[in-house]
């Protein structure tokens, strides 16, 4: 049997000049199953939740805690949103693409140049997971890096940014390289447990089709988990570094008030 795992999303569109690719129109899926999701969970709330309404509770508590317990309450609550958003999305795409359909088990038929103006016909995965996809766990990662520099200016402002990255001055580029390390290390990670997981599975199917390949959905059950918690945390930790000054200042007047 052939395995048909390219590294790369593959186009099964165009939208005009724009590409839509397989794991794009995952995405989208994810994307709307939350907005459905969202809806159900909020449209009768309830001082007394039912348990549709109390685990959605039970969740956004959860990472209401972990960004302030990590950044501080008043950073972690300005940031929950995005973090919030992080863990929600990572880990419903990550679920969704061990679904039944998703991944190289449906496929279309695409017309790609075969050069000199050729065109050959070939058949591409309708589905990709969303985070098999580089150019998704990148462009999250961007995100990320650029809410903690942009977090790092507000709180300390451009001249305790610039002291930060410059101290002491000949490490500068140490740290700046080092800054810009953490958009791979989030990108990589995330695409790489994804990607590998989804490639490990079929090859799985490929060559024991029965019970074995279950064991395999189960343990990408819980990488899936543990790559949204470790790319959330890493994103918080990063933020609470950037903004280290700012949780020592409240800190200190959160333990100085009660003198008063």
């Amino acid at each position: 049997m052939k395995i048909h795992a390219p590294l790369a999303a593959e186009t099964i569109a165009h939208l005009g000049p724009i590409p839509i690719t397989n794991s794009m129109l995952t995405s989208v899926l994810v994307m709307a199953l939350l907005l459905v999701l969202a809806w159900l969970a909020t449209r009768k709330m309830q001082l007394v939740p039912g348990r549709y309404q109390a685990l959605w509770e039970m969740v956004v508590e959860f990472l209401l805690d972990l960004s302030e317990d990590t950044a501080g309450k008043r950073v972690g609550r300005k940031v929950f949103p995005l973090i919030a958003t992080f863990f929600i999305f990572i880990l419903t795409a990550n679920w969704m693409g061990l679904l039944p359909g998703i991944g190289p088990s449906i496929y279309v038929k695409v017309a790609e140049s075969a050069g000199h103006g050729a065109e050959e016909i070939v058949h591409v995965p309708l589905f990709r997971a969303a985070n098999a996809d580089l150019n998704m766990t990148v462009a999250m990662a961007l995100l990320s890096i650029t809410v903690v520099q942009i977090s790092g200016i507000l709180v300390n402002g451009i001249k305790g940014y610039l002291k930060h990255l410059a101290t002491p001055p000949l490490l500068a580029p140490v740290h700046i390289v080092s800054e810009l390390s953490h958009i791979i290390s989030l990108a990589a990670r995330l695409f790489g447990n994804i990607f590998g997981g989804e490639v490990l599975v079929t090859v799985m199917y490929a060559l024991v089709p029965v019970v074995v390949p279950a064991v395999f959905l189960g343990l990408e059950v819980l990488f899936g988990f543990i790559q949204a918690l470790i790319f959330t945390v890493l994103s918080i930790v990063y933020i609470a570094l950037a903004t280290a000054g700012d949780h020592e200042e409240h800190g200190e007047q959160a333990h100085a008030a009660p003198a008063h």
